[in-house]
């Protein structure tokens, strides 16, 4: 077998022994060789063997020549090591758990940060009615929330304009930069109950993606511009992806793995997407927005290193959730599912350690490196490398491939 399909079928047995295991594959979109994917992956590979074949992997990516390549296929092996280790039930800590897949290290946001962060909060609010900070926001979000058949009935109109008008954006602000035409047939939306996310992008393959939104969860109606961004930039991400794949024949590009190094990059990239595009959230409450999305991912990592760490429970979480991020105390206890160590069924809890990707992806990796590219006329090679070269998103080779901007 070739190094391609080697890697297709350790990545196809990895992600049935993660689904067998959480219920979710680290599989998160697949549009390679029907005979090799990952839903004809054998299903009995034992951990032993799993390590034992990501090693022997590794040791054959010294024969890539591509070295932003090589690099990241090796990480992503390093990364599903660590994936499997903890499925296995091997003793890992939290910390060796989140930098070993994401190549992060996972810690609290000190109460001098949380403050300066509630203070920005504070100023984009003073026009709110309400007695305090607490009081105007809690309020504010009460009177723009919208989830259940309100949301469905928006997902079937509004956000469906909005997202051709997000496309005409993209062909513009970033597509404009780059030397290839890409094919786009576009997305479909749809609604689901029941998952620990608000929205999701599942790429489809053959250049379209179904998109969905969590009707259970309350979206603020001024922030839904956001999520669909977002959630459209990944599938931009995958039709680049994929047009590669198609013109090369890389098998390793055809498989799109959750748990890896690109994680971070992944989502700090669909988190800039309005940058990119220079979108505003809300004309009036834009500063508001943008206040209360850094807030809230700050105090959402504080409480998954709560559960995580310090082993708090879900009475001091929700509270925290409430007191310092001013979210209503139902909202706060939705969003507690998806930073526990186990889910309710006792099974381990595959987006537990995820939830990191969604702040340092951006502040620290795509936000600086493309306001660098603004600054110094280097769109151009920015957009370039983050979308013609895939090996370019990943925390082990972002640096290298952006060096010289």
């Amino acid at each position: 077998m070739t190094f391609g399909e080697d890697y297709l079928k350790l990545v196809g047995d990895i992600g049935n022994f993660a689904k067998e295991v959480t219920g979710v594959s680290l599989i998160d979109a697949y549009f390679g060789p029907e005979d090799l994917s990952p839903a004809k992956a054998k299903r009995d590979s034992t951990p032993e063997k799993l390590l034992n074949d990501i090693h022997a992997l590794m040791g054959a990516t010294r024969e890539i020549d591509d070295e932003l390549r090589r690099i990241e296929i090796k990480s992503s092996l390093e990364s599903l090591e660590v994936v499997v280790r903890w499925l296995s039930g091997e003793e890992i800590s939290y910390a060796r758990l989140v930098e070993g897949i994401f190549g992060i290290a996972p810690s609290k946001f000190g109460e001098k940060e949380i403050r300066r962060a509630q203070k920005k909060v504070e100023d984009a609010s003073t026009s709110l009615p309400g007695s305090d900070v607490s009081e105007r926001i809690q309020r504010w979000r009460k009177e723009n929330e919208i989830s259940g058949e309100a949301l469905k009935k928006m997902v079937d109109s509004e956000i469906v304009d909005r997202t051709k008008e997000i496309e005409r954006l993209f062909e513009r602000q970033v597509f404009a930069y780059l030397p290839t035409e890409i094919e786009n047939k576009g997305i479909i939306y749809k609604t689901v109950t029941a998952e620990p996310w608000t929205a999701y992008n599942y790429y489809q393959g053959n250049y379209t993606s179904i998109n969905a939104f969590n009707i259970d969860m309350p979206f603020n109606k001024y922030g839904l511009i956001g999520a669909i961004s977002h959630e459209y930039e990944h599938h931009v991400a995958n039709l680049f992806r994929e047009k590669l794949y198609r013109e090369k024949g890389l098998l390793d590009l055809s498989a799109v793995l959750l748990h890896t190094k690109s994680s971070i990059i992944d989502e700090g990239t669909a988190d800039c997407a309005k940058d990119f595009l220079g979108l505003q959230l809300s004309g009036e409450h834009n500063e508001l927005i943008e206040a209360l999305h850094t807030l809230e991912g700050m105090i959402t990592i504080n409480v998954s290193y709560m559960f995580n760490v310090e082993n708090t429970d879900d009475k001091i979480a929700a509270q925290y959730f409430m007191s310092q991020g001013y979210v209503p105390i139902e909202k706060a206890k939705k969003y507690l599912g998806i930073l526990k160590p186990l889910r309710a069924d006792g099974k381990p809890n595959f987006f537990n350690p995820y939830i990191y990707n969604y702040f340092f992806g951006k502040r620290d990796y795509v936000l600086p490196t493309f306001q660098k590219a603004q600054e110094r006329n280097k769109l151009e090679e920015f957009f370039q490398t983050l979308y013609l070269n895939p090996y370019s998103r990943s925390t082990a080779t972002w640096k290298i491939a952006f060096s010289k901007i």
